[in-house]
């Protein structure tokens, strides 16, 4: 009868440790400090708005705007041309791009993951000239990094889905 009754006390205790430590697994609450809390809709409702800003400023051409919109050591990593790393580099080149002809951008975000320090957002881009001509299309991958509050883009590189042209032979 002893034997059964440390057996039951036995089994009694650990079921009172068990019970007690049933978020135990959750690093944040076996310390008793609070995790930052996350919410995916809402980081998702930010990044599009960003996009909308990031387009609406690019349409208009503000280059300036546009690069306020990176992180102070933002990248902008493009096809066939090295990163452009911070703000100064990055107005310049958009800068130029938009002299060029590339006047009208459209972005559609395809998928979004992270957590509260950082998100990637995989997407599709087109570039279009004033008459709405379609000049390039493709895919896109950018970091979000939360600076002063607000998420601003920390890297960002694409690349066309368009073939590349064969360049143009000069004869003599």
């Amino acid at each position: 009868m002893l034997k059964y009754s440390l057996f039951a006390a036995a089994i009694l205790y650990l079921l009172l440790m068990l019970s007690g430590c049933n978020n135990c697994s959750d690093p944040a609450t076996a310390t008793g400090t609070e995790s930052k809390s996350f919410n995916p809709d809402k980081a998702r409702k930010q990044i599009d708005e960003a996009n909308r800003e990031f387009m609406d400023r690019f349409n208009k051409s503000d280059s300036v705007g546009l690069a306020d919109m990176f992180t102070a050591d933002g990248r902008s990593m493009e096809p066939n041309e090295p990163s452009f790393t911070g703000r100064e580099e990055i107005r310049t080149h958009y800068s130029i791009v938009m002299n060029a002809g590339a006047n009208k951008l459209g972005l559609e975000t395809t998928g979004l993951w992270g957590n509260e320090d950082m998100l990637a957002e995989e997407g599709v881009f087109t570039f279009m000239d004033k008459d709405i001509k379609q000049i390039d299309k493709g895919k896109y991958i950018v970091l979000w990094k939360k600076e002063e509050g607000k998420w601003k883009l920390f890297r960002d590189c694409y690349n066309s889905d368009l073939p590349v042209q064969a360049p143009t032979k000069h004869t003599p």
